[in-house]
């Protein structure tokens, strides 16, 4: 009744849209954006938050 099949996975070792080999690692350019919608103090901390985490996120 339990029939027990093996399978193996194998990874994959190029990209498949550029051909590249996967473990390397390739630098790209990217922006951050943060904005608040009104002038409220109360927004500033919230302003201030999103630049922190982009500044940790994308400049490692």
């Amino acid at each position: 009744m339990g029939v027990n099949k093996k399978v193996k996975t194998i990874p994959a070792t190029r990209t498949p849209f550029t051909s590249a080999p996967i473990a390397e690692q390739k630098k790209r350019k990217v922006a951050g954006y943060a904005r608040v919608s009104t002038d409220h103090d109360d927004q500033f901390t919230s302003y201030e938050a999103q630049i922190d985490y982009y500044t940790n996120y994308l400049i490692p």
